[in-house]
């Protein structure tokens, strides 16, 4: 199932353009494993939902991948040890966890 997430308004703006941007600028079409959880107490349980995790199947082109999004987006300025993108999980459980806070800006 493929979806145009840039219509998905219940999607914070901002997450939305990040995710656009990282397929635009790798040319990858990644598959969204989760994004909204009711009673989540975190980025993936509040709306406009802040949190999307992303299948990744190269741990090598994970790291590549996880290094170009946290290159060009900060999650906040104040926060510099806060990460909008880390992998994590092992074999098929392997994803991308992106996040953004109001803060988050792009630095392209």
């Amino acid at each position: 199932m493929k979806i145009d997430i840039s219509q998905l308004e219940f999607i914070d703006e901002k997450l939305r353009t990040m995710a656009l941007w990282i397929e635009k600028e790798t040319g990858l079409e990644f598959t969204i494993t989760s994004i909204y959880r009711i009673n989540d107490d975190g980025v993936h349980g509040i709306l406009p939902v802040r949190g999307i995790d992303l299948r990744c199947r190269s741990l090598e082109i994970g790291i590549s991948i996880e290094a170009l999004i946290n290159k060009y987006w900060k999650y906040d300025p104040k926060r510099p040890g806060k990460k909008c993108c880390f992998l994590h999980g092992h074999d098929s459980n392997l994803h991308f966890h992106l996040q953004v806070h109001q803060n988050t800006e792009f630095m392209g």
